[in-house]
């Protein structure tokens, strides 16, 4: 499983150069080689029809070569140690960051998000969302990589969020990896959806009884897995109880599945967007 090839979509922001530390601490980790990606977004105007009452002429060439310039300007002030490949393209990157990946044969994808408010989960034309829905290989974000610095850079704990659903037991396998490779602590948590209403007063006996079948579930997965890891399993809100879970472990990185439905409403399944948007440190969803 080690990250051979990371690919980092920048544009060139505080942002891109907030998660720095992170990367690098990656690609030392598991001697990656990193591309660094940078797109150049022509307004709409340039892809005018022939039959447009105007045409403009924009200066394409010099832009890629001015974004080349400032590219590799920013890798020697960032990243001066790790001789990153850097890449240029012409286009959107919330809808060709994935398709880059795949062609670089690329192991994960790291890039920042905004954290601004509940809404954003629903702003599927940023990158991140994109990508997160897009991507075949893993993706580590975060949300608030200005206030985090350094925190986090170093992989110490794991928290390693499963459901009992058939993608578990790969999420177990990744996590297992992982601690071979890298010497990381992982523990599971597995969080029962509840309402908040006097059904979960009601259904406190039914309540019980699933949480006892994901603990029986997990130790199945667990042990066909060939893994011990320690496992919490709990009810409520599940990116809230994940947060505090993370929190009183003081984990360095949250794991977590990301699986969509076949119709335009499966980007919005599960609780991807707002567990990256809340979580205290990075995630990577795979």
């Amino acid at each position: 499983m080690p990250f051979k090839k990371v690919l980092c979509p920048v544009d060139l922001s505080e942002r891109s150069k907030a998660i720095a530390p992170h990367v690098k601490a990656v690609c030392d980790r598991f001697q990656s080689e990193l591309t660094l990606l940078h797109f150049v977004e022509l307004p709409v105007e340039a892809y005018a029809g022939v039959e447009a009452p105007v045409m403009f002429q924009f200066p394409v060439r010099e832009m890629m070569e001015r974004a080349e310039r400032q590219l590799g300007e920013f890798a020697a002030s960032v990243f001066p140690s790790l001789n990153p490949k850097l890449v240029v393209e012409e286009g959107d990157p919330g809808s060709r960051v994935a398709e880059l990946a795949k062609t670089e044969h690329s192991d994960l994808i790291m890039l920042p998000t905004r954290g601004r408010g509940r809404f954003r989960a629903a702003l599927l034309g940023s990158v991140t969302a994109k990508t997160l829905h897009d991507a075949e290989c893993p993706v580590w974000t975060e949300a608030h990589c200005e206030q985090l610095g350094t925190s986090h850079s170093e992989w110490n704990k794991v928290t390693c969020a499963i459901d009992t659903g058939p993608d578990a037991p790969r999420l177990i396998q990744f996590a297992a990896s992982l601690a071979s490779t890298s010497g990381v602590a992982v523990r599971l948590v597995h969080v029962v959806p509840q309402s908040e209403g006097i059904e979960k007063y009601l259904d406190r006996e039914f309540a019980a009884f699933l949480l006892e079948q994901a603990e029986k579930k997990i130790s199945c997965m667990q042990k066909d897995a060939g893994t011990a890891f320690e496992v919490f399993v709990g009810a409520g809100s599940v990116p809230a109880v994940l947060k505090e879970e993370v929190e009183k472990d003081h984990s360095d990185l949250v794991l977590i599945g990301r699986g969509v439905l076949p119709h335009f409403a499966g980007r919005l399944r599960s609780h991807v967007y707002s567990i990256v948007r809340d979580m205290p440190c990075p995630v990577i969803s795979i």
